[in-house]
């Protein structure tokens, strides 16, 4: 008998909140549908709201500022001192165009070797005949006449026993004269060199003239 009061006992808490929950949901009102239309304006109105409130806590976009444009700092102008001379500039001399040298004329008689053929070192064949051409320009002050006279001095003879030659003509000063002196080479093959003197009609000397060359084999 007291174990069947104790089970009831127990028993009636859980039988009156099982009917507690269930007055709560049976008796409980159902709540009415809400508009489509309206839920969506008041999703718009939240969402410009938020927005609005997003903008305001953005900082605002700075514009840049132009850049500054560097000056170039001009040096001091110097003060000129009115006591101090101004120097004043030169104009650079005009170049002149260059001409013939003029040549030097001298007092009485004197030569100048204008040219010469065979020249200095030609290699002659043992007893070749050639022609030993020479000019030379009367520089002096004095004619030349036709006692004046190219003679042979030292060294190879030219040709066989001919040690004169006379210029031809008058040569006056500022003009010149060419001497063709036949000449035949050494048979012996060597090197070789020919002196030979200008003279006056009184036999003095005043140029010099030689030939050196080879003799081949």
């Amino acid at each position: 008998m007291q174990k069947r009061t104790k089970k009831i006992f127990w028993l009636f808490p859980l039988v009156i909140g099982v009917l507690l929950l269930s007055a709560c949901s049976g008796g409980a009102a159902a709540e009415p549908t809400q508009d489509p239309n309206v839920v969506f304006t008041q999703v718009a109105e939240t969402v410009e709201v938020s927005m609005t409130q997003t903008a305001g806590v953005q900082p605002p976009t700075s514009t840049p500022e132009p850049t500054a444009t560097t000056i170039p700092t001009l040096p001091p102008t110097a003060t000129v001192d009115p006591s101090i001379p101004t120097a004043t500039s030169q104009p650079s001399p005009t170049a002149q165009p260059l001409g013939p040298t003029a040549t030097v004329q001298h007092f009485g008689d004197a030569a100048k070797w204008n040219m010469q053929s065979p020249v200095d070192g030609t290699v002659l064949k043992s007893q070749e005949n050639f022609a030993f051409h020479v000019c030379l320009s009367n520089i002096g002050s004095s004619e030349w006449t036709t006692k004046y006279y190219l003679q042979y001095v030292s060294g190879q003879q030219l040709w066989w026993d001919a040690t004169k030659f006379n210029i031809g003509d008058t040569v006056k000063p500022g003009e010149k004269w060419c001497f063709d002196l036949p000449s035949i080479a050494p048979d012996k093959a060597g090197e070789y060199t020919t002196r030979w003197y200008l003279k006056n009609g009184a036999n003095e000397s005043f140029f010099e003239v030689y030939f050196h060359f080879y003799v081949g084999k």
